[in-house]
């Protein structure tokens, strides 16, 4: 808001229109009471700052001061003047001055908060917000009217208090309840969101933000001012978001569980391999036990055979089961080098079974990444897969994977690109374009949604999935991750 400006001649017109009357007044007060009113002509120059400003002050300060030489100091009707009435002159000179300047501050101050509030309201009225006051109790003792764009009525909020209006304290008191202790605490808040009703019944959700106010003089608690704004549809927006991502959380367990069915038969391979060894060295040890000399070193050495390979077994179990859990997603600090080890010995024996020979180049010193190690596991264990998948119809002798780890750096700050490398039947320039999308699959039976889970997975941990076609055959995968 801009301040409307008077015209120039009214600014200074006032200062020649309040001398005048003032001199009027002023020789009437004289004739009839033998007195000079200074005080009169100190009004009018304080009405003309206050009204004009401090140059319109100045010049009634000049008019009062010619006025008041010529009519009421010795020798009047002249401007001349004697040296016994100087010190008098200046005094008043002095006063007018002070009381035009104060005046002319006070009045820019006036307008200054004037403007300031109208600004504020502005800027509450575009941001679709709207004031508030409440008193030491908390109850509402103000609010703006531009509440009623809820379509609730101000005056009804007059008086309540803002648990008195939520809907939502039942199902969230641990909110409501550091929210009223803060208010008990006279501190300020800023953010405070809460659900009410709006005229139709319909639920709304308001962010609320305030401050305590307190007597200048005494320091005593005289409630909270504030503004409030409507965000009803940025609340909506983060649940559809949040379920959005419960939705692609959900569909990566299932691509796990599709992946670790593909599996099955590698993962049997791999616990009873263990389970047949701890049945062999079991019933050695019932053997040895039932000999009239007991062969104590031979039993020691199966029970300890035993006991490696239960471990073993019970690891390739756990591994499947964390792959298996229904857990919320987690981005935590991991390490990427040991997340890709534990996956190793899962995809190992299905690697044989293909006869493909496994490799890794894992980087030492590889920074930790922020992510959820079971969904980057997912990711490497479909990349390997589609890997061997890839060299099925090659030679024998062809069929290698690799597996790289390296650090990097990438937009001013350290990465992690981990690289899966075959030599299978590769790609070509029609499908490149087609890799990732949803549904598309080279493999016969296959759903094609691997490629494009594992590009929501990395896309969500703020990174990249890439492949590339190898000089000679093959193709390479490729994923980027920021690292802490």
């Amino acid at each position: 808001m801009h301040t409307r400006k008077r015209p120039v001649i009214s600014n200074y017109g006032l200062p020649v229109l309040s001398v005048g009357a003032v001199l009027i007044i002023g020789r009437w007060l004289d004739l009839h009471l033998h007195a000079a009113p200074v005080s009169l002509f100190i009004c009018a120059v304080a009405v003309s700052a206050w009204f004009g400003g401090f140059r319109p002050g100045l010049l009634a300060m000049v008019l009062s001061i010619l006025a008041f030489k010529y009519y009421f100091v010795p020798p009047i009707y002249s401007l001349v003047l004697g040296t016994a009435e100087i010190p008098r002159l200046i005094v008043f000179s002095l006063a007018a001055l002070f009381v035009g300047s104060l005046s002319a501050r006070q009045r820019n101050a006036t307008e200054a908060l004037r403007e300031s509030e109208q600004r504020f309201r502005d800027y509450a009225e575009a941001a679709k917000a709207w004031l508030w006051e409440t008193g030491p109790d908390h109850a509402f003792t103000q609010v703006s009217e531009e509440i009623t764009t809820l379509g609730i009525d101000p005056a009804a909020l007059i008086g309540a208090r803002r648990w008195d209006i939520a809907t939502d304290v039942e199902g969230e008191p641990e909110k409501w309840r550091l929210h009223v202790a803060t208010l008990e605490a006279h501190q300020p808040f800023r953010g405070f969101v809460y659900r009410t009703a709006s005229a139709d019944g319909s639920g709304v959700y308001i962010s609320t933000s305030g401050r305590p106010l307190f007597d200048a003089e005494g320091g005593r608690f005289l409630g909270y001012r504030g503004v409030t704004t409507d965000v009803t549809a940025a609340v909506h927006a983060d649940q559809v978001e949040k379920a959005l991502h419960q939705a692609q959380a959900e569909l990566a367990r299932v691509a796990r569980v599709t992946t670790l069915g593909e599996l099955a038969a590698s993962i049997a391979h791999e616990i009873n391999q263990p389970l047949a060894a701890i049945g062999a060295d079991a019933s050695a040890c019932l053997h040895w036990l039932a000999a009239d000399k007991p062969d104590l070193d031979s039993v020691r050495e199966a029970l300890t055979a035993i006991v490696k390979d239960g471990d073993r077994a019970g690891a390739v179990i756990s591994r499947i089961r964390a792959l298996l859990a229904r857990s919320s997603v987690a981005h935590e600090p991991c390490d990427l080098g040991g997340a890709i080890r534990e996956v190793l010995p899962l995809i190992g024996p299905e690697m044989r079974r293909h006869d493909v020979l496994l490799e890794t180049s894992l980087a030492p010193d590889l920074p930790q990444v922020m992510g959820d190690r079971i969904q980057l596991q997912q990711v490497l264990l479909n990349l390997l897969l589609n890997a061997a998948e890839a060299m099925r119809e090659v030679p024998p002798a062809r069929r290698r994977v690799v597996v790289r780890a390296t650090p990097d750096q990438h937009d001013g700050g350290p990465w992690v690109i981990v690289a899966v490398e075959d030599a299978g039947v590769g790609f070509g320039q029609d499908e490149a374009a087609r890799l990732f999308e949803a549904f598309y699959t080279t493999k016969p039976g296959g759903l094609g949604m691997g490629l494009s889970i594992s590009r929501s997975i990395i896309d969500s941990h703020k990174g990249r999935l890439w492949a590339t076609p190898n000089p000679s055959h093959g193709a390479t995968f490729h994923f980027a991750l920021p690292a802490k």
